[in-house]
């Protein structure tokens, strides 16, 4: 029987990578918060015009409570700024040609600023006069 040498038995880079990447989406979805206090998956409150109940996605005016959708779009556009940050780290690969360099590199800051716009909308619907004069 042959001996599995510590060589063969270290797992690849993308898997490494991307179980990070998975634990990370998992911490800043707020995992541990949803299984802890159990909150619905969206809320609910009336439409002033109509009296009826609409859902909400967001809990309003609560920086340490969630619904379960809130975390989990929080967490996805947190984890889509880190992919940006990753594709900027490939595209200064010397070894590549200039056309997937630079389409690494626009791939890259588009996804930060994407990911950055979306979080700054959430706060500003959670926190409605966050950063306003």
């Amino acid at each position: 029987m042959a001996r599995l040498s510590l060589e063969e038995m270290r797992p690849s880079p993308m898997l490494i990578c991307t179980l990070v990447l998975v634990s990370y989406f998992f911490v800043t979805a707020g995992v541990a918060y949803d299984i802890i206090n159990e909150p619905p998956a969206v809320g609910a409150m009336p439409d002033p015009r109509t009296g009826h109940m609409k859902p909400v996605t967001f809990m309003p005016y609560r920086l340490n409570g969630q619904y379960i959708l809130e975390g989990v779009s929080g967490g996805f556009f947190y984890t889509l700024g880190g992919v940006g940050i990753i594709l900027l780290d490939l595209s200064r690969d010397k070894n590549k040609s200039t056309l997937f360099r630079n389409f690494f590199m626009a791939l890259g800051f588009a996804v930060m600023i994407l990911s950055y716009m979306a979080c700054m909308t959430f706060i500003r619907i959670k926190m409605p006069s966050y950063m306003r004069g």
